[in-house]
């Protein structure tokens, strides 16, 4: 029992000297490519929101304030746009930003019963939030060329 639990001790061990940077680059590249995917969905090959798309956002979404024409456009910008930022870096905390408004106002008034799965977005989007873009983060090279001193995470 004792190997069992020394080999445990040692995996605990290696795993918290995993840098920040590995961690939120991981987590920006998974949850910044589901939001691209999620917004080509609603997107033809030309980029057109599909009839589909326009139905969902007049039939179920239906988000408050704004009509179901302007909600599928931003919706979509935002996925697209916001994904993608993640993924390079660039911008990271204003997309991260955005992505959890948006994943609050889907809570909220589109699948509050999926609160799982956003609780789970939420939780990444914060994470990325609070550690920035890490080391390889177009971000992180913009502060270097510039010579501004940046939100990023040293490691």
């Amino acid at each position: 029992m004792s190997s069992l639990s020394g080999a445990y001790c040692r995996l605990v061990k290696r795993l918290k000297a995993t840098p920040d940077g590995l961690m939120v680059l991981m987590a920006r590249v998974g949850l910044g490519a589901f939001f691209v995917r999620a917004g080509q969905t609603k997107v033809d090959g030309d980029f057109n929101l599909t009839d589909t798309t326009m139905y969902l956002f007049r039939e179920e979404y239906k988000v408050p304030l704004l009509s179901p024409e302007a909600a599928a456009y931003m919706a979509t910008a935002a996925e697209h746009v916001f994904g993608a930022l993640l993924i390079v870096g660039l911008a990271t905390r204003l997309s991260a930003l955005g992505l959890l408004g948006m994943t609050v106002v889907i809570q909220a008034f589109v699948y509050p019963a999926s609160w799982p799965d956003h609780l789970l977005w939420a939780a990444v989007l914060m994470y990325i939030l609070a550690r920035g873009p890490g080391w390889l983060a177009a971000d992180r090279g913009l502060c270097k060329l510039t010579g501004h001193t940046c939100h990023t995470a040293p490691t």
